[in-house]
């Protein structure tokens, strides 16, 4: 099992081969991040954008020789087609975001015509690294990029989705937490009433993979002292793995919060489609970045295993 982003890099380092296609890279942290990944080994870029910016980026650094590719193009639009055109035709493994904001690029991905989609919900797998665990330190949260209000059906994809990125870093039977602002059912309360019906569809064989329960608070699904304390008894309480925020704005906040309280090293994929797709922000670090484009790797090599 990998267990956390150190594994995580030496694991997707014996990976060969892996192309990521980035669009319209335009800061330094996407350039730091490329740079590093390249000289480690990780794979090889094929850069779409403003030939300028990205040449007087890439004069700045050392890079082995034909790990980068240069298209030119001169708008965002320009290089969000050519790059999705390149990912589609199979030039590409990995679908990354530079500079375009990530509402445009995913309407463009998610355009029946694009190649990428697949009869799967996309959705965002943040994936955490939680230091005070013993064992495997990694905790998943979605869906906080791509889903806005998931209802009981979507659920069971996100459920799906994330289970398929813990099974690819070896984790053989993930601990799912669905998440609301408490842990007893209330009949007013949907994301509970939904919580109760993923844990029974995962009893009787309907979500297979993993272990799901809840509804719980964000307490009793990380800390083992707060299920104790209020008399919880699972397997999964105080342990999960991954959680299942109620919508977008729980879990793109929960998911931000790790970072901007916490300082926690982090990375995150989009699942579902063809290839992994890959949307850091703007204002991820290289760091982040970097190992975004490891998980991605990895994806992508448990795609091909798949199909």
């Amino acid at each position: 099992m990998i267990r956390n982003f150190d594994e995580l890099l030496e694991s997707a380092r014996q990976l060969r081969g892996k192309r990521v296609v980035v669009v319209f890279p335009n800061n330094d942290e996407t350039f730091d991040a490329i740079e590093e990944a390249a000289k480690m080994g990780l794979s090889t870029f094929v850069l779409v954008g403003d030939e300028k910016i990205i040449c007087a980026q890439l004069s700045r650094r050392t890079y082995p020789e034909h790990a980068v590719r240069v298209i030119p193009q001169s708008t965002m639009q320009d290089a969000l087609r050519s790059s999705i055109k390149l990912v589609s035709e199979g030039h590409g493994d990995i679908l990354m975001k530079g500079g375009v904001d990530t509402s445009t690029m995913m309407k463009a991905v998610l355009k029946e015509d694009a190649g990428i989609r697949t009869d799967r919900l996309l959705s965002d797998i943040f994936v955490m690294e939680f230091p005070q665990r013993e064992e495997n330190k990694f905790v998943m949260i979605t869906d906080g990029g791509m889903t806005m209000a998931p209802d009981l059906r979507n659920k069971v994809e996100l459920i799906n989705n994330a289970v398929e990125v813990a099974h690819a870093l070896g984790n053989p039977n993930p601990k799912v937490a669905v998440l609301s602002a408490t842990e007893m059912v209330l009949p007013n309360l949907q994301s509970t009433l939904d919580a109760a019906a993923l844990s029974k569809m995962n009893e009787r064989g309907q979500i297979t993979g993993c272990i799901v329960d809840g509804p719980f608070g964000l307490d009793n699904a990380v800390s083992m002292e707060a299920a104790e304390e209020k008399h919880i008894k699972s397997p999964v309480a105080g342990r999960a793995e991954i959680l299942i925020a109620a919508n977008i704005e729980s879990a793109n906040s929960l998911a931000k919060s790790t970072t901007y309280f916490a300082g926690l090293r982090l990375a995150h994929v989009i699942v579902g489609g063809r290839v992994p797709v890959l949307i850091p922000s703007r204002a991820d670090k290289s760091e982040a970045k970097l190992y975004s484009i490891a998980l991605g790797v990895l994806m992508s090599e448990h795609h091909s295993r798949q199909r």
